[in-house]
C-alpha cells in the first residue's frame, strides 16, 4: 500500500474509533447526560465529537480543531455559554434508586433506555432545539451541501430539488443564469428523454440512478432505480447512457404523470405522493436493474485490475488526460468489447462496461477528476484528468500532518503547550502563516470575510517557506483554487482543520471561501484574482499567477510555416474596395467584406473576407498542436488570452508569433480566403464560391459609425434600468477623485474612416451592403433564427500603479510589489449591433458549409441534435411564445429558454451538416476568424486541400488570376436561405466549381481524424466559455467592495427589488434589478413577512444585500418589504 494510503486509512480508522469510544462512553459513565444517536451525530458536526464528553473529561482542546466554525482564541476557554456546554451541563436522566449504604436498591422492572431517553428529552427540551434541523437548513439553496454527515445517504428521498444545479465538470455551466449569444454558438449539453443518468445531490456519497423523462412545468423529471419520481431544477448529470429506454418504455410514466400547470403544483403532488406507480415503470425498473447487474459483473470480474486503477494509469510527475474509452483500454481485457468478436476493429466496450469503469474511478478521491461528462459515455470528448503519483503522496503527508497536528493539541492540557506544538509541521506553518497574515493586515484589514481595499501600490517582503510549509499551501490551493475535493470527502475537513489552527478568522464559516481569503492573505494568489478561472484547467496549459494560460509546448513558429499553397492560382482584387469593420481598440482584423455588380440590377456578388493564415501554416506542425491546446481567444478582463500568444500566456508581446499575426492580419496586401454569395434584393441565394485573393484597397470602420451611417434600427428596448458601478481609484488619477474624464481613449493600431467621408461610390456600396444583408437576415428570422441577443454587463478593469492586467502578468512582474487594487466599472454594454457585420458572417459560414458538404469534406461543422425531428415545433413555440417577448424588450425567462433548447437539443460539433435553429440554417460553419478560433482554421486547411486539388485537376497554375466579372451561366434562385451548387458551363474562372468529387485521401484530415480533433475541440471551446463567464466576479467584487467600504470610490444602491425565477424548499432564486445579477433569498431572510408556501414565480421582494461571496459568486439578500405587483 503507498505510504498516502497508509495515512488515509489509519486517519479514517482512528476518527471511527473515537466516534465508537465517544458512544461507549456516553452510554457507560453516569456523570454526563445521555444523548441519542441523532443528535450526537448533529453535536458532532457542529462542535465536534468531544463536546458531548466534556462534561465527564473537561475541555478537549481537540474539539476545538473538530468543529467548521469558528470562534475567537478568547472564547475557547470559557465555553459555558456554548450550546454543547450548555448540553453537557444539563439535568443527566432519572438514577436508580439507592439504599442507605450506597447500594442500588432492588427495582423490579428497571426503567428501559427509550424511555429514559425521552424523560431526559423532556426535561433538557430548550437545549435540545438548538440543535433541531429544519426543513431547510440540512440542505443549501445555493446547491452545496454544508454537512454531508448528518444528512441521510439515501436515494429514496424525493427531496434531491438541487440535484445538479452547479456546473459538472469544467466545461459545464450552471442553469440559473441568463444564456448569451455565445452559449447558441459553443453550444450547451444536449439531453434526451430515455437518457440513463447518474446523478448526486450536493454533498451526497450515494448516487442517483434515474432514467430522464424530460424538463416540463419548470422542472427536470427523472424516474429513479428506487421507484420513486424525482424533480430537479438542474440537470449534471456524472455519467450519461443516450438512448436507454424507447419512447415507447417511458410512455407509461408520461401517461400517469400528474397534470399540472407550475412548479408549485408539481412539488405539490410530489409531496402527496401523485408520481407515476412502480408498475407503469416496471420495464424501466428491469432495464435498470439489469444493467447495474451487468455493470457488477464486470466489476467483479475485473476487480483486481479496477482496484488498482490508480497505480496502473497515474504517472510519477505529471498529469494526464485521458478518455473514459482509453482508461478502459487499460483497465478491462479486450474480451468485453462487443462487436468483431471482442477484437476487432469496430469492437467497442458495452455502457455496463464503461459504468464499472466510471465506478472505481469515483470510489478513489483524489486521483482522478472529471474533465467534462458528456451527454453520451460512448464519446471521445468523455474526459478524466488523471493525477501523479506524487500528487496523492503529498495529500497523503498533509493529512498526517493535520493527524498528528490534532492528537497532539488534544493531549496537551497546559497552556504553555504551544512551543511544543510548533514543533510540529504543521504547527509550524501555522505559526509563520500567522505572522505573514497579522503583518499584512497592518495594510489591509479583514472584515466580515473580505480584505479591504487599498488605492495605493505597496512592497511586501518574500517569504521563504519550508517544504513542509509549500506542502500545506499547496494543499489549501487544491482545495480553495481547483476545487479538487468533493464536499462529502474527508479530505475536505482537514482544509478546516488548518484554518482553525491558524485562528484568524473568527465567526466565519471555514471553507473552502475562507481558505480562497487565506491563499490571498499570504500573497500566493493576487488580491485582485478572478477565482472562477482556477476551476477550468485546459490539458497542456497552466494558470498564470495574475496572468493568463502558459503552455508547455513549443509552437516552433519558423518551423511551421511553409510557402503560400495557393501562390498560383490566387486571385487579386486590385480594385474592389474592401470594408473591415471593427472596434477601434481591435489589435487584429481578420474580416472584410466587399460588393460586385453583376449584369443584372437586381443580382450582386458578396465577398467575405477571412485572413489566410492556414496558407502559410502546416496543418500537422507544431504550432497545429500549440493553438489546439487554447482553440480560441478568452476574452476575460484582467486576464486575456489569445490562441496565437507567447508560451507565457496572455496576448502577443514580440517575436515570431508577433511577425505571424502580423503577416496575416488583414491589411493592404494581404492574402484572404474568401467566401462569395451571389445573392438578389430578395435575400436569396443564388450562387456560392471560394477563392483564395489578395486584397489592396482596404478600409476601416468602426461598427457603430456604420450602423448610424446605414440607419440601422434601433434593438428592442430593453425593459431593465441602465446601472453603473465604479470602484477604486483610476489610473493616472493621483488624487483619487474618481474622474475619469482626462484618461485619454486608447489609440487604434490602424488609420480608422468616417463612413461620412467616403466616396460617393463607396457610400453607395456600403448601403447596399447593409440592405442585402437586412433582406438575408430576414430570410434567416422567417426559418427561426433568434432575434435578438441582449447585450450583456460591460466591465472595465484596469490598475492605477500602470499595470495593465491584459493577462501578461505585468501586475505581478516585481517581486514583492503589491499594486493597488484594480479600478472596476461595470456598465450595461451599449445595445447597438452593427447588422451588416453579423449577418455578412453568418453569409460565409453558410457559404463555407455548402462548399464542404457538396464536395463531402469533414469540416467542423455546427448542428443542432434534435432541430431535424422537432423542427416545426420548435419554430411554433419560438415565434408564438418567446420571439414576440423578445421584441418587446423582455429576456426570456429559463424556462422558455430551456423549454426551446429540449426541442433543438444542444449544439454539437460533427463533420457532418445538419441544421441549426438558432440561426435559421440548413447547414452552418464557423469560417471568418482563423486568427481567434482554431475550428475556423481546421476548415481553411481543407478548403485550401481542396481548391488545389481542384486546380491539379484544371491543369492551370497562373501566377495571377485578374479579377472577373462574369457569373457563372446558370444559377437556381433558392426559396430559402439554403443554396443550391450548380455546374457552371466555363472554365475561365478557378474559383467556379468544375468537379465536386474529390479524392478526400488527399485532405489533411480524414473523416476519423476529424471527429477525434472535434470531440476534444467542442471540449474546450467549452471550457473557453466558461472562462470567459469570468466577467461575473468583477462585478460582485466591485459589489462587495462597495457594499462592504462604502469609501472605496463607489455606490450601489442601499435597496433593490428581487424578482423570483424560481422556490425551493430552502428559500427562493431569483434576480435583483442591478445587472440581472442572480441571488438568494432563504427562509431566515424572509423572516417572517410571508409564508414560503403563498410565494410564486415572479413575486416581487424588496431587499437589501445580506452576504456578497465572491468565490462562491453568491449574493445572498434579506426581505424589507414586499415590491408592488406582488
Amino acid at each position: 500500500m503507498p505510504l498516502g494510503d497508509i495515512f488515509l486509512h489509519r486517519t479514517s480508522h482512528q476518527q471511527g474509533q473515537s466516534v465508537k469510544k465517544m458512544l461507549r462512553t456516553m452510554l457507560q459513565t453516569r456523570r454526563i447526560p445521555y444523548v441519542c444517536s441523532r443528535c450526537s451525530s448533529r453535536i458532532h458536526q457542529r462542535y465536534g465529537a468531544r463536546a458531548l464528553i466534556r462534561g465527564a473529561t473537561g475541555p478537549s482542546s481537540t474539539a476545538a480543531y473538530l468543529s467548521t466554525t469558528s470562534c475567537s482564541r478568547a472564547e475557547r476557554p470559557t465555553a459555558a455559554a456554548s450550546p454543547s456546554r450548555r448540553l453537557a451541563q444539563a439535568r443527566p436522566p432519572p438514577k436508580l434508586p439507592t439504599s442507605d449504604d450506597g447500594r442500588t436498591a432492588e427495582y423490579p422492572r428497571p426503567l428501559p433506555i427509550r424511555e429514559r431517553l425521552r424523560l431526559w428529552a423532556a426535561e433538557n427540551e430548550e437545549i435540545l432545539r438548538e440543535f433541531e434541523l429544519t426543513d431547510h437548513n440540512d440542505s443549501s439553496l445555493s446547491g452545496k451541501a454544508p454537512n454531508s454527515l448528518s444528512r441521510p445517504q439515501t436515494t429514496a428521498s424525493p427531496d434531491v430539488e438541487n440535484l445538479g444545479t452547479a456546473a459538472v465538470g469544467m466545461s459545464g455551466s450552471p442553469e440559473e443564469r441568463a444564456m448569451t449569444q455565445l452559449d447558441f454558438e459553443v453550444g450547451v449539453d444536449s439531453r434526451q428523454p430515455g437518457d440513463l443518468v447518474e446523478l448526486r445531490a450536493p454533498g451526497a456519497r450515494s448516487p442517483i440512478f434515474a432514467v430522464y423523462l424530460g424538463f416540463f412545468g419548470g422542472r427536470n423529471h427523472f424516474y429513479g432505480s428506487q421507484g420513486r419520481w424525482l424533480m430537479s431544477t438542474g440537470y449534471g448529470p456524472l455519467f450519461t447512457v443516450a438512448n436507454f429506454a424507447s419512447a415507447a418504455e417511458i410512455r407509461p410514466v408520461l401517461d400517469e404523470m400528474p397534470r399540472c400547470r407550475t412548479v408549485e403544483d408539481f412539488d405539490r403532488a410530489q409531496q402527496e405522493d401523485r408520481g407515476p406507480s412502480r408498475a407503469a415503470a416496471s420495464a424501466l425498473l428491469d432495464k435498470m436493474a439489469r444493467f447495474k447487474k451487468d455493470s457488477q459483473s464486470v466489476y467483479l470480474g475485473n476487480m483486481g485490475t479496477l482496484d488498482r486503477a490508480r497505480i496502473l494509469l497515474s504517472d510519477r510527475d505529471t498529469v494526464k488526460y485521458m478518455s473514459l474509452f482509453e482508461i478502459a483500454d487499460v483497465l478491462l481485457p479486450s474480451s468485453v468489447k462487443r462487436g468483431g468478436g471482442g477484437g476487432g476493429k469496430d469492437a467497442n466496450f458495452p455502457a455496463s462496461a464503461l459504468y464499472a469503469v466510471h465506478t472505481a474511478l469515483y470510489r478513489d478521491e483524489i486521483a482522478f477528476r472529471p474533465l467534462s461528462p458528456t451527454s453520451d459515455c460512448h464519446r471521445r470528448d468523455h474526459m478524466f484528468e488523471v493525477f501523479p503519483l506524487t500528487f496523492v503522496e503529498s495529500i497523503g503527508r498533509v493529512a498526517a500532518m493535520v493527524r498528528g497536528y490534532w492528537v497532539s493539541a488534544g493531549q496537551m492540557s497546559d497552556p504553555s503547550a504551544d512551543k511544543a506544538l510548533r514543533r510540529t509541521l504543521l504547527g509550524s506553518f501555522v505559526d509563520k502563516a500567522r505572522q505573514v497574515v497579522l503583518s499584512n493586515r497592518q495594510r489591509r484589514g479583514w472584515d466580515r470575510g473580505a480584505i479591504a481595499p487599498l488605492d495605493e501600490a505597496t512592497i511586501v517582503p518574500e517569504v521563504e517557506w519550508s517544504h513542509a510549509s509549500w506542502e500545506i499551501i499547496s494543499y489549501l490551493q487544491w482545495w480553495a483554487s481547483y476545487d479538487l475535493f468533493e464536499p462529502s470527502s474527508r479530505f475536505s475537513s482537514y482544509g478546516s482543520v488548518i484554518l482553525r489552527a491558524l485562528d484568524l478568522y473568527d465567526g466565519v464559516r471555514l471553507d473552502q471561501s475562507t481558505a480562497w481569503t487565506l491563499l490571498r492573505e499570504l500573497g500566493v494568489v493576487p488580491l485582485w484574482e478572478v477565482p472562477s478561472r482556477y476551476r477550468v484547467r485546459f490539458p497542456g496549459t497552466a494558470i498564470v499567477r495574475g496572468g493568463g494560460l502558459s503552455r508547455s509546448a513549443d509552437p516552433d513558429v519558423q518551423g511551421s510555416t511553409r510557402p503560400d499553397i495557393a501562390a498560383g492560382y490566387r486571385v487579386d482584387r486590385a480594385d474592389q474596395k474592401v470594408f473591415c469593420i471593427d472596434g477601434p481598440d481591435a489589435v487584429l482584423i481578420d474580416d472584410g467584406i466587399s460588393l460586385e455588380r453583376t449584369d443584372g440590377d437586381d443580382e450582386f456578388w458578396i465577398h467575405v473576407h477571412a485572413a489566410d493564415p492556414a496558407s502559410g501554416i502546416r496543418p500537422d506542425s507544431p504550432l497545429t498542436r500549440y493553438m489546439e491546446l487554447i482553440p480560441q481567444n478568452i476574452y476575460l478582463q484582467g486576464h486575456f488570452q489569445a490562441m496565437l500568444s507567447d508560451p507565457s500566456g496572455g496576448g502577443v508581446t514580440g517575436g515570431d508569433m508577433a511577425d505571424l499575426v502580423r503577416k496575416y492580419s488583414l491589411a493592404p496586401g494581404a492574402p484572404a480566403l474568401t467566401f462569395s454569395a451571389r445573392v438578389n434584393r430578395s435575400g436569396d441565394i443564388l450562387d456560392h464560391k471560394i477563392q483564395p485573393t489578395t486584397i489592396h484597397d482596404v478600409v476601416y470602420l468602426d461598427p457603430r459609425d456604420v450602423a448610424d451611417f446605414c440607419n440601422q434600427p434601433a434593438p428592442p428596448a430593453r425593459q431593465t434600468p441602465s446601472d453603473e458601478l465604479s470602484v477604486g481609484r483610476p489610473p493616472g488619477d493621483g488624487d483619487g477623485d474618481g474622474d475619469e474624464d482626462h484618461r485619454p481613449e486608447p489609440r487604434p493600431n490602424r488609420p480608422m474612416t468616417k463612413a461620412a467621408d467616403l466616396d460617393e461610390a463607396s457610400k453607395e456600396m456600403l448601403s447596399t451592403l447593409y440592405t442585402l444583408s437586412a433582406a438575408l437576415g430576414q430570410k434567416r428570422r422567417e426559418r427561426g433564427a433568434w432575434p435578438h441577443f441582449f447585450p450583456g454587463s460591460s466591465v472595465q478593469v484596469s490598475y492605477p500603479d500602470g499595470g495593465s492586467g491584459s493577462g501578461s502578468g505585468s501586475v505581478a512582474a516585481a517581486a514583492g510589489w503589491v499594486p493597488a487594487d484594480p479600478h472596476i466599472t461595470v456598465s450595461r454594454e451599449e445595445d447597438r449591433t452593427c447588422s451588416v457585420v453579423d449577418n455578412l458572417m453568418v453569409l460565409a459560414g453558410q457559404v463555407a458549409a455548402r462548399w464542404c458538404s457538396d464536395r463531402r469534406i469533414p469540416v467542423p461543422f455546427r448542428r443542432d441534435t434534435k432541430s431535424a425531428t422537432n423542427y416545426e415545433a420548435a419554430l411554433r413555440y419560438a415565434t408564438s411564445t418567446v420571439y414576440p417577448q423578445i421584441a418587446r424588450g423582455v429576456e426570456p425567462s429559463r424556462d422558455q429558454r430551456m423549454q426551446l433548447a429540449a426541442l433543438t437539443g444542444g449544439t454539437e460539433l460533427s463533420t457532418s451538416p445538419g441544421p441549426y435553429f438558432i440561426l435559421g440554417l440548413d447547414m452552418y460553419a464557423k469560417a471568418t476568424s482563423p486568427l481567434r478560433r482554431f475550428s475556423d482554421l481546421l476548415l481553411h486547411w481543407q478548403v485550401h486541400a481542396a481548391l488545389n486539388q481542384q486546380q491539379h485537376r484544371r491543369g492551370t497554375s497562373k501566377s495571377r488570376v485578374s479579377t472577373t466579372t462574369s457569373s457563372p451561366t446558370t444559377t437556381t434562385t433558392a426559396t430559402t436561405t439554403a443554396t443550391t451548387s450548380t455546374t457552371p458551363t466555363s472554365d475561365s474562372d478557378p474559383g467556379v466549381d468544375l468537379d465536386l468529387d474529390l479524392d478526400l485521401s488527399h485532405l489533411p484530415f480524414s473523416e476519423e481524424e476529424m471527429s477525434r480533433i472535434l470531440s476534444l475541440l467542442h471540449m474546450r471551446e467549452k471550457m473557453a466559455s466558461t472562462v470567459s463567464r469570468g466577467d461575473r466576479d468583477w462585478i460582485l467584487m466591485a459589489l462587495a467592495r462597495t457594499w462592504r467600504f462604502g469609501g472605496d470610490g463607489g455606490s450601489a444602491p442601499a435597496k433593490f427589488r428581487f424578482t423570483v425565477t424560481s422556490r425551493r424548499k430552502q428559500g427562493l432564486l431569483g434576480q435583483i434589478d442591478f445587472f440581472g445579477l442572480d441571488a438568494m433569498l432563504d427562509v431566515d431572510g424572509i423572516d417572517g413577512l410571508v409564508l414560503l408556501r403563498d410565494v410564486e414565480v415572479g413575486h416581487v421582494f424588496d431587499v437589501e444585500i445580506d452576504h456578497v461571496d465572491v468565490y462562491a459568486g453568491e449574493i445572498r439578500v434579506k426581505a424589507i418589504g414586499i415590491g408592488t405587483g406582488s
